[in-house]
């Protein structure tokens, strides 16, 4: 113990004794930390934004169907919806973790202004509660219906097509299971855009009640779900099975396999590509550094062993130096993405249009604890294994040519 302290203490006085070789050590060392940690940062960041545009635009956290509703396709669906929805809801507010229900109901209908006539795939949905959550749904014109009785939301493409604006008259026609069609005349109160082509070019969203009466029902399709946190997803599931076990409970990336999941797990990949690729150029630069440090130091290495130090004693000095000036390094790379992220980038990063998605982002850097330990570790491991090699081509040297190295 004693003996690793002076080693210590002695790689402490290394690293100061050569201010211009440690300086540019601690340079390196501290554009790859701060460059690697400012990188998971905005990749965070991407991704909790996207998440959020998929579960506060459409999905919630989840959803919950009769038990095998989703598995194939039915000839009467209505037979396999949600009875007595109230009572079902009351029972899963008493669950963990639940904020908010939403009661939904799927329907497909030709919505017709004027002489414009289109096809659409839209909801209907409780109003008034789902505008305190759905907050990504971005409106062009207007806002939600709440509790309007009479009140339609159009997604962008969608009302493009038909020609209509706020406060416009549309006749929508639903064929309701095995009744005759039935229609109904609503006024638009706004028109959004979730930032995906396809499903605003057909979505649109009614109260509740009348996509009810337009299908001649009292259940509902779905109950999408709010939680405290995503996480907890999977405990609120179990106790849905638990509890309700006629009832499947899915969550949001399942529900948005195509546009979500998909687009995550190609991120996740070409993140990593990128990040191997940073974690390279910084693992050459530390090597290249304590390389040169190293051969510069050789005659130094050849004076101790002459004193009779060992070759372990010595690599374990050089390996301690290089662990030091890789906690230093990153330190100050960690401190410099800090303040990065609270001055010139505290707005986020201005994106374009993703894939498939047709409104551009604002990124924030989110930077996290996690992430600082992983660079600080990254930094430390990628100078030890750097050094490794130098230290020991230069501890195998013999004496008397060590000595003579210029």
């Amino acid at each position: 113990m004693r003996r690793m302290t002076i080693l210590l203490t002695l790689s402490l006085r290394n690293v100061f004794r050569n201010r211009r070789r440690s300086l540019f050590a601690l340079a390196t060392i501290a554009m790859g930390a701060m460059g690697l940690f400012i990188f998971m940062g905005f990749n965070r960041g991407l991704m909790n934004q996207y998440r959020a545009n998929t579960i506060r635009a459409r999905w919630g956290h989840g959803q919950l169907y009769v038990q095998g509703y989703r598995d194939r396709a039915h000839a009467r669906p209505w037979e396999h919806w949600i009875e007595n929805p109230s009572a079902v809801m009351a029972r899963l507010r008493g669950l963990p973790q639940v904020l908010d229900l939403f009661p939904r109901l799927t329907v497909s209908a030709i919505l017709i202004a004027g002489e414009n006539m289109a096809a659409g795939q839209g909801e209907g949905i409780d109003g008034a509660a789902e505008a305190g959550f759905f907050t990504e749904l971005n409106y062009r014109e207007g806002g939600d219906f709440r509790d309007r009785a009479n009140g339609i939301v159009l997604g962008e493409g969608l009302a493009r097509g038909l020609g209509v604006h706020l406060e416009e008259e549309i006749r929508l026609i639903v064929q309701g299971g095995e009744r005759p069609p039935r229609s109904v005349t609503l006024r638009v109160t706004g028109i959004f855009h979730t930032g995906s082509q396809e499903f605003d070019s057909r979505a649109f969203r009614m109260p509740l009640n009348v996509a009810q009466a337009l299908v001649a029902t009292d259940r509902v399709e779905s109950i999408a779900v709010a939680l405290a946190r995503a996480e907890a997803w999977p405990v609120f599931a179990e106790a849905v099975r638990v509890s309700l076990p006629h009832l499947e409970a899915v969550p949001f990336d399942e529900l948005d396999r195509i546009y979500y999941r998909h687009a995550v797990d190609w991120l996740d990949a070409q993140f990593a590509f990128i990040r191997g690729i940073i974690l390279l150029v910084v693992f050459l630069g530390i090597f290249n550094v304590i390389s040169m440090a190293v051969l510069e130091r050789t005659r130094e290495i050849g004076a101790l062993r002459a004193n009779g130090d060992g070759r372990l004693a010595i690599a374990l000095g050089h390996i301690l130096e290089a662990a030091v000036l890789a906690i230093l390094g990153a330190a100050l790379g960690l401190a410099t993405g800090w303040a990065l992220s609270a001055g010139p980038l505290h707005d986020g990063v201005a994106m374009p249009p993703a894939p498939g998605i047709t409104r551009s982002f604002r990124i924030q850097i989110e930077l996290a604890r996690g992430d600082a330990l992983q660079v600080l570790s990254l930094a430390v491991l990628t100078a030890v294994v750097g050094c490794l090699l130098p230290v020991w081509r230069a501890v195998r040297m013999p004496i008397a040519d060590a000595l003579r190295h210029v």
